[in-house]
């Protein structure tokens, strides 16, 4: 198994209010396996040091990995994703869904090493950015701060200010399966599709 990765840390979004799956679904158990804790174990095999970021961390207080709350509060993924750049190793770090169960270590590994030159790895997917399965560079922390200060809710936003290396599918395919990797549980239905 190859090292883990140290320059760059993992966070593990869980802020949302799982309104449209109609309970706390980063503590729904997949398999017999909470959501997050299938998100935590891949990354494991990755890198050397893990957070989450949720404003109500007593959910998560059973895991033994530190959490994070929003540093602006009811941004979202930018919010959570401005959090995680605040506690980024000095390579960056890696932010990732919390419902999203299929992940693979050998993508994300595989996007790490894309990360020199460049403030942001991220899967480009039908005309869709993945801002949650993504690698930042501290350099995006000003451009995120910006974008929050003009009101830019999407993360997309503060692209125009760094420098982006979309990752794209024919890539990734190479690695993973993009309709796997990606899925998304955002209804408690989805589940029955697996």
């Amino acid at each position: 198994m190859p090292p883990l990765i140290d320059n760059i840390n993992a966070f593990v979004i869980a802020g949302g209010k799982s309104r449209r799956f109609g309970r706390d679904k980063a503590l729904y158990p997949v398999d017999g396996v909470p959501l997050i804790e299938r998100v935590l174990s891949v990354l494991g095999e990755v890198f050397t040091e893990i957070a989450i970021i949720a404003d109500d961390n007593d959910r998560f207080s059973g895991l033994g990995i530190p959490c994070h709350t929003d540093i602006v509060k009811g941004w979202g993924p930018l919010g959570g994703i401005y959090t995680a750049l605040h506690h980024a190793r000095p390579g960056g770090c890696f932010v990732v869904a919390c419902d999203m169960p299929f992940l693979s270590a050998s993508l994300i590994r595989g996007m790490s090493e894309l990360m020199e030159g460049n403030d942001v790895v991220i899967p480009y997917l039908g005309g869709n950015y993945e801002a949650l399965h993504a690698f930042y560079s501290p350099n995006c922390l000003p451009a995120a701060r910006r974008s929050i200060d003009r009101g830019e809710r999407r993360v997309i936003h503060f692209f125009d200010e760094v420098m982006v290396r979309r990752v794209e599918a024919g890539w990734i395919t190479r690695i993973a399966d993009p309709a796997h990797v990606f899925i998304n549980i955002n209804y408690l239905d989805d589940l029955e599709k697996f």
